[in-house]
């Protein structure tokens, strides 16, 4: 069954031009946006990017980190985008890896963070692509099992040495590869999204203070 789509989704994906037809499609229960959709949506907001920083070059391992900066407006965000045999099939991983953190950024500056997810983010997300392994448990499998609890109280931990937004961005990277090799639920994925998001917020609050 088609998920509902959030009106804010419908209402952003509007004010540029988008049709969600046209724009997203139901990848097992989440919203995810074509990356050329984003591209336009990007145009169309003005979205200037800055000179991206790589943060690490791995060729022979085939593994990409890229810090990516974009302007719109009087508003900046900033992203990672990364590519590694784990997340990402295509024989070009430098360029997967800038896609990642673009699009990323992109929605960020236009309020589409945590309402859609961006086909790059994963071979999973496109269209046809390949069945994640291994297959999704059910939560009730999940629960039964003890995992959740035990990914929380990891969470919880790992959390405590994150004191920078590129430390945050590393361990989202490595929560995302666990997500993907244990089959976690969209139901688990949508809660540590809240998890990470509450901590950023906080994060980025107490660096403001301290800069101040």
């Amino acid at each position: 069954m088609t998920k509902n789509i959030d009106p804010r989704l419908i209402e952003i994906l509007t004010e540029y031009g988008e049709s969600p037809n046209d724009a997203l499609w139901d990848c097992h229960g989440t919203w995810v946006a074509y990356h050329k959709a984003i591209e336009r949506i990007a145009a169309k907001a003005g979205v200037v990017f800055d000179m991206p920083q790589i943060i690490e070059a791995n060729s022979a391992g085939k593994t990409v980190a890229i810090a990516v900066s974009g302007k719109m407006g009087d508003r900046q965000e900033w992203s990672f985008g990364e590519a590694a045999p784990s997340n990402n099939k295509n024989a070009y991983p430098y360029a997967m890896a800038e896609k990642r953190a673009k699009d990323r950024v992109v929605l960020k500056l236009v309020g589409l963070h945590g309402l859609v997810y961006s086909e790059e983010e994963s071979d999973d997300f496109k269209p046809g692509g390949a069945p994640q392994e291994p297959p999704h448990k059910s939560s009730a499998a999940l629960k039964r099992e003890g995992a959740w609890p035990a990914v929380m109280e990891q969470f919880h931990a790992d959390i405590q040495d994150v004191k920078t937004l590129m430390a945050l961005e590393a361990m989202k990277a490595s929560y995302r590869a666990q997500a993907k090799k244990d089959g976690w639920t969209t139901a688990w994925l949508s809660s540590l999204a809240n998890e990470f998001d509450t901590f950023e917020e906080k994060l980025i609050e107490q660096m403001e203070k301290e800069d101040a």
